[in-house]
């Protein structure tokens, strides 16, 4: 494959949703498993995947080789756009109601890294779907 080539937003889209399902997954599974356990060459191999994964997320995000998106796509991520923010609001609103008697609530590095992953990958299924029913 030619690297001047370009991509369709949609497949820039499918491409970037599996790589932040990845790292969405690597996020995870370092919560719940001691990777420093792990054996050397699987380290590498964890490090290497994440690393190509991140490389394939900023591309995407960055539109390098991506074709132009139409006034279809604009429209559909202003509505993806529009539809997170509702969800981001309406957790932030529950997290209010739940949180009561002035109790704190503190994100960990980790925690960012989970949340992170979820909106971005959130993002581009939200915007695959739109792509794909929205009429």
């Amino acid at each position: 494959m030619c690297l001047s080539k370009r991509i369709s937003l949609t497949r820039s889209r499918q491409l970037g949703a599996l790589c932040w399902a990845l790292i969405l997954a690597a996020g995870l599974c370092a919560r719940f498993f001691p990777v420093r356990g792990l054996p050397f060459p699987s380290r590498v191999a964890i490090a290497v995947a994440l690393g190509a994964a991140g490389v394939v997320v900023v591309c995407t995000t960055l539109g390098l080789f991506t074709e132009k998106g139409d006034e279809r796509s604009a429209e559909n991520e202003r509505r993806t756009d529009a539809a997170l923010f509702t969800l981001f609001f309406l957790a932030m609103g529950a997290g209010l109601f739940l949180l009561k008697d002035g109790r704190t609530f503190v994100i960990g590095k980790s925690e960012l890294l989970v949340i992170f992953a979820s909106v971005c990958l959130a993002k581009d299924l939200i915007f695959l779907a739109y792509e794909r029913w929205a009429s």
